[in-house]
């Protein structure tokens, strides 16, 4: 049997909307941007993501459930829905509204694969690169460990060290075309 995704995040959706949240809400409650909602709502994923399980155990539906919509059954739900948490993580200071304006700015110029990225794992590293000499055109890399969990600090570890062999590379392919782009420029005679 196919799976289900457009009815799946219509399910999540009825189970929010009936728990009288925005995708807003309950996107800051699990710690994902809106995008990442409306995304699972609109039936626009195609695997079962850590954020497609927060969502679901936020609006109180129990382990499988996920699993048994896709498959065209009902939710099971729990006697009671997940406590809602508000404001930030213990420790952390309450986002300025300033803090928050260039949040949302800044979440709504990246493409929702990199949104989903970002929601379904933890990033470790991110780095810019420039690709032309002046400035003018670059690329930021984002380092994700994906998974519900935060990585061990031992697999961290791996994964940088294996991180910066690639921004070596990276760089000496860029210092690379820059030298041959410097070399074609002198071979060229001028044009008069």
């Amino acid at each position: 049997m196919e799976t289900d995704w457009a009815r799946l995040g219509s399910e999540l959706r009825a189970a929010r909307v009936a728990s009288g949240r925005t995708q807003g809400e309950l996107g800051a409650s699990i710690g994902v941007v809106r995008n990442s909602i409306a995304t699972v709502e609109s039936g626009g994923s195609r695997r079962i993501t850590s954020t497609i399980r927060s969502y679901a155990r936020e609006v109180g539906w129990l382990d499988g459930s996920i699993e048994q919509v896709l498959a065209g059954g009902d939710p099971v739900l729990a006697a009671d829905p997940a406590p809602r948490e508000t404001g930030p993580p213990p420790g952390q200071p309450e986002p300025t509204e300033l803090e928050l304006a260039i949040a949302r700015q800044l979440v709504a110029r990246l493409s929702p694969r990199v949104l989903q990225e970002l929601a379904d794992g933890h990033v470790i590293d991110t780095d810019v690169l420039d690709l032309r000499e002046d400035g003018s055109v670059a690329v930021m890399a984002l380092v994700i460990e994906r998974g519900e969990e935060p990585p061990a600090p031992a697999q961290v570890r791996d994964d940088l060290q294996a991180w910066s062999q690639v921004q070596r590379d990276m760089r000496r392919a860029v210092t690379d075309r820059h030298r041959m782009s410097v070399e074609h420029s002198t071979d060229q005679p001028s044009q008069k």
